[in-house]
Formats: C-alpha cells, sequence, structure tokens
C-alpha cells in the first residue's frame, strides 16, 4: 500500500505545480498586456494637459473683433459696440466710438458702424486692421436683442452704476436704474448699454458698454452660475455670431474670463459736425498709444 500512497501523493504535487505555473503565466499575461497600454494612457494624459495648456495659458495672441449688431426691423445691421480685444500674457481691450470718422475699404471714408451694414463683419474686422495696424482676424457679432436672453439665463447680471439709467424702450417698456451695485435682469441690461444719456453721451455709453462686456465674460462662466451654464450656453449659441471655430471661441472666452479684460481704452478724439452729420473725429497720434497698450 506505500507505493500507491507515493504515488498519489507525487501526482498531487505535480497537479498543484502545473495549476500554480498556469496562473502565473495567465497572471504574467496580464501584466505584460498592462505594461503594452501604458504608453497609450500616457500619451493620452500628455495630450489632455497639452489641451488644457492651450486654453488656460496665455500662449500667443488672440485677437477679436466684438461686434454689437443693433439690427431692428429691415434695417441694414450696424454696429451698435465695436471693441477689439487681445488676449495673451497683456491682455486689453480697444473701444472704438461707433461715429469713428475712418475710412472703409471700397466704400470711403465713413462711420466705422457703417462697415457691417456695408460688408458684413469680414469688412468691419478688415476696416479695423488697417485702422489700428494689427492683424485681428477674429469676430464675434453679438445680436443686441440677444443680451437679453443671455442675461435672463444667467439669472441676471451684477455690475455697478455710475449715474442714474432712465430709457424708455420701442415696445413701450420703461427702465429706470439707480446708480449703486445693482443685479440687472435682461431688459435692464439692454437699456443699460443702449442708454446714451447723461453728461458724456455716447463716449459715456462706450464706458458701460465696456463694463458690460468684462462683467459678463466674468459672470458667464464663472463658479457661482455653473448650474445655469446649460441654458447660457444654449443663449449665447442663439444670439451669437463668430469665425472662430469651437476651441478657438473657447479658448478666448477663457483667457477673457480669467483676465477680466486687462487694460481698457477707448480709442481718443472729438465730436465734430462735417456736413451737418456728428463724427468722431480720432486723434490718431494719441490713438497710437493706446493701441499698443490694450493690442500689443
Amino acid at each position: 500500500m506505500a507505493l500507491p500512497l507515493r504515488l498519489w501523493f507525487y501526482g498531487s504535487v505535480s497537479i498543484r505545480s502545473v495549476s500554480t505555473e498556469t496562473r502565473r503565466n495567465r497572471g504574467y499575461g496580464r501584466y505584460r498586456r498592462r505594461r503594452r497600454g501604458s504608453p497609450v494612457l500616457l500619451v493620452l494624459f500628455l495630450l489632455l494637459l497639452l489641451g488644457l495648456a492651450y486654453l488656460f495659458l496665455p500662449i500667443g495672441t488672440q485677437r477679436a473683433v466684438l461686434l454689437g449688431s443693433d439690427a431692428r426691423a429691415d434695417e441694414p445691421a450696424r454696429s451698435d459696440t465695436i471693441m477689439v480685444a487681445a488676449t495673451g500674457w497683456d491682455n486689453g481691450m480697444l473701444s472704438v466710438p461707433r461715429d469713428t470718422l475712418l475710412p472703409i475699404p471700397g466704400a470711403g471714408d465713413d462711420k466705422v458702424n457703417a462697415a457691417l451694414a456695408t460688408g458684413g463683419p469680414e469688412l468691419a474686422v478688415e476696416t479695423l486692421e488697417g485702422f489700428t495696424g494689427y492683424s485681428i482676424g477674429n469676430y464675434v457679432v453679438i445680436d443686441f436683442n440677444g443680451v437679453q436672453e443671455i442675461v435672463d439665463a444667467m439669472g441676471g447680471i451684477t455690475l455697478t452704476v455710475d449715474e442714474p439709467v432712465e430709457l424708455g424702450t420701442e415696445d413701450g417698456q420703461y427702465y429706470s436704474i439707480a446708480p449703486g451695485t445693482q443685479t440687472l435682469d435682461g431688459g435692464e441690461a439692454l437699456a443699460y448699454v443702449r442708454y446714451r444719456g447723461g453728461a458724456d453721451a455716447d463716449i459715456g455709453r462706450v464706458g458701460r458698454q465696456q463694463q458690460f462686456m468684462q462683467t459678463l465674460a466674468s459672470q458667464a462662466f464663472s463658479p457661482g452660475n455653473l448650474h445655469r451654464l446649460p441654458q447660457t450656453s444654449r443663449a449665447i449659441l442663439a444670439n451669437v455670431e463668430t469665425n472662430m471655430n469651437p476651441v478657438e471661441a473657447a479658448r478666448f472666452a477663457i483667457q477673457l474670463r480669467i483676465s477680466g479684460g486687462g487694460t481698457t481704452e477707448t480709442y481718443p478724439g472729438s465730436p465734430q459736425y462735417i456736413d451737418g452729420i456728428s463724427y468722431w473725429v480720432p486723434d490718431t497720434t494719441a490713438g497710437q498709444q493706446v493701441v499698443e497698450e490694450t493690442l500689443d
């Protein structure tokens, strides 16, 4: 009986040895597969880092013309708000009063806001590139009626009002906004950026529009408004036109949000009547300095 017992014992050891070796081989196969997958994960991780760096780091300079279109009824669209924004290491925003007299390619000397009506946003960009001497390329056109929808989607916009605003609108609404820190709804925000009263008239409105655009960029995607991001994004997409692709547009918006707009200036000049028409005649000598401060 001793011999069979020894055979059974050796056989058992052999079976256990094969089973253990099989498990080791299987585990090693999994290990090898994990090692083969590691370079792929590393590449994906590096691509993610590069993408985030592109979006959030101020690499290079990105410029865009910001136009607030005041198209009404069947009239051609003219730009009521005209700004050139630059993002990068030195962010800036330059407002050009809509009555600024300057050469429009193919149309002669006219108010800068006529460029949008004459040749669309592309001509507005070309006009401002010639005026500032800087390559811009990009444009963002905001339908002024859409300001109301965007601000309402955000749940309002909070900003500091320097002087009383009293304005009636074409649809019979009347808005009265007191000085101080106010949270405006969409209708009030539209009245605020369109108001031309006060001692500074149109130039005062330019300042309010600068303030509004900076605040909008800051608050629309702030952590406190993340729960409203879906409806805000839908309102922006419905009322904003741009020639930037989604990645470029996202980077531009993020950089504006981070910087808060940077240095803001209005192109200097003086109001003058020429042939009975009111113009803002630019001071190109002083203007060159503010252009460099905001767009360089």
